[in-house]
């Protein structure tokens, strides 16, 4: 083998290695914000993953996120009690509920999450926007893989 390919094998070994580390203390830093809302940590991820989501319900909940119809039912009981968001009916079809944002934890909310915008802006300062297009290609690359990889394994364990 090269130097080049041992170099570029270890190089790949590296970032797969920095990748893990990253994911693990991503958990924590969210297990952290949740607690700052008496919340758990899937709780705080479930209203990232849906925070653009129009005419959002209990089951498009649970079809992003792979839980369990009763999972999302618990989850939006926790939500709503803590008062990020409400239900409301669909006036055109009584049967539907929507799951909609109080409004009045945003800022709050926003205020958690602030340190980690500031980081990830700080890190990408010194890049031109071919290369800040190249590394968002590569995360959607990565997130589309890992929600099939999600989907995958929850299948092949029947939930």
């Amino acid at each position: 083998m090269s130097s080049g390919a041992s170099s570029r094998a270890e190089l790949l070994a590296e970032m797969e290695g920095v990748m893990r580390d990253n994911a693990s203390r991503g958990l924590l830093m969210h297990q952290a914000i949740a607690d700052r809302f008496g919340l758990g940590p899937t709780d705080i991820k479930c209203l990232d993953l849906a925070r653009e989501e129009e005419n959002l319900t209990a089951g498009k909940l649970a079809e992003i996120t792979g839980l369990s119809t009763s999972a999302v039912t618990a989850l939006l009981d926790r939500l709503e009690k803590a008062d990020f968001i409400e239900r409301r009916r669909d006036p055109s079809d009584r049967r539907r509920v929507f799951v909609v944002s109080t409004g009045r934890r945003e800022a709050e909310t926003a205020r958690a999450f602030a340190p980690l915008r500031e980081l990830m802006l700080r890190g990408l300062e010194g890049y031109g926007e071919d290369e800040l297009r190249l590394i968002r290609d590569f995360l959607r690359g990565i997130t589309d893989g890992v929600t099939e990889i999600v989907r995958r394994y929850r299948a092949e364990s029947g939930r």
